[in-house]
C-alpha cells in the first residue's frame, strides 16, 4: 500500500471515528427533540379541534405542509452541519498526530512530491519553526540517498494552511496542504460519513451530491 492510500485509509478511519461518536453524543439530545415535537404537535392538534371543522381542516393542512417543509430544511442544514463537523475534526486531528510524530507524515509527503530536489517549501506559520533546521537537513541528505539533489530550502513565506506544506518549483506550486488533501478524499469519506450519521437514507444522498 503506497503512502497516499496510507493516508486516505487513515483520514476515512479518523472520519468514521468522528461520526460514531458524533451520533453517540447526540443520540440522547435527539431523542428529547423527538417527544418535544411530539408534544408540541399534539397541543397544535387539541387547538385546531376547537376550532370549526371546516376551517380547522384547511388551517391544519396548511401549518403541517409548512411544518414538513420548515423540519425537511431543517433536517438537511443539521445533516450538513454534522458532517462538517467531522471533516473539521479529523483535519484538526490529522495535524496534532503529525506535530505530535515530528512531523513524519508531513516527511513522508514531501519525500513523495519533490521532485527535483530543489524545491522550495512553504508551510504555516506556526509550523514554521520545527521544519526548519535540523529537518530539513535531514530531509535533503535523504533526497540525495534517493537520487535527487538535496538543495530544498524553507521559504521566508507562510501561507495560512492547517498542516501539510506548498512546494514550489519556479513560478510553479503544488499544494500538499493538509486541508487539499482531505477536500480531494472528500466524495469518498463523506459517503462513509453519512453513512454512520445517518443510517442508509443518509448514504444515498451523500452518494447522490457526489
Amino acid at each position: 500500500m503506497g503512502k497516499a492510500e496510507k493516508l486516505k485509509q487513515k483520514i476515512l478511519s479518523d472520519a468514521e471515528a468522528e461520526a460514531r461518536k458524533i451520533l453517540q453524543e447526540g443520540e440522547a439530545e435527539a431523542g428529547l427533540i423527538r417527544d418535544e415535537a411530539r408534544a408540541e404537535a399534539s397541543k397544535a392538534t387539541l387547538q385546531y379541534q376547537a376550532r370549526a371543522k371546516a376551517d380547522a381542516v384547511e388551517h391544519i393542512r396548511r401549518q403541517t405542509s409548512l411544518r414538513e417543509l420548515e423540519a425537511r430544511k431543517a433536517v438537511l442544514a443539521e445533516k450538513g452541519r454534522l458532517i462538517e463537523e467531522v471533516f473539521d475534526k479529523v483535519l484538526e486531528s490529522l495535524r496534532e498526530k503529525d506535530r505530535a510524530g515530528g512531523y513524519a507524515l508531513t516527511r513522508d509527503l514531501m519525500m513523495k512530491d519533490i521532485e527535483t530536489g530543489t524545491e522550495e517549501i512553504i508551510v504555516a506559520p506556526e509550523d514554521r519553526k520545527a521544519i526548519e533546521g535540523t529537518f530539513i537537513d535531514s530531509l535533503n541528505a535523504d533526497l540525495l540517498k534517493a537520487g535527487k539533489k538535496g538543495e530544498v530550502t524553507l521559504s521566508d513565506e507562510t501561507r495560512n494552511i492547517r498542516g501539510g506544506f506548498i512546494l514550489r518549483r519556479g513560478r510553479a506550486e503544488s499544494n500538499s496542504s493538509f486541508d487539499i488533501l482531505l477536500t480531494m478524499l472528500r466524495d469518498d469519506v463523506e459517503t462513509k460519513v453519512a453513512g454512520i450519521l445517518f443510517g442508509r437514507a443518509g448514504e444515498g444522498q451523500a452518494g447522490k451530491k457526489a
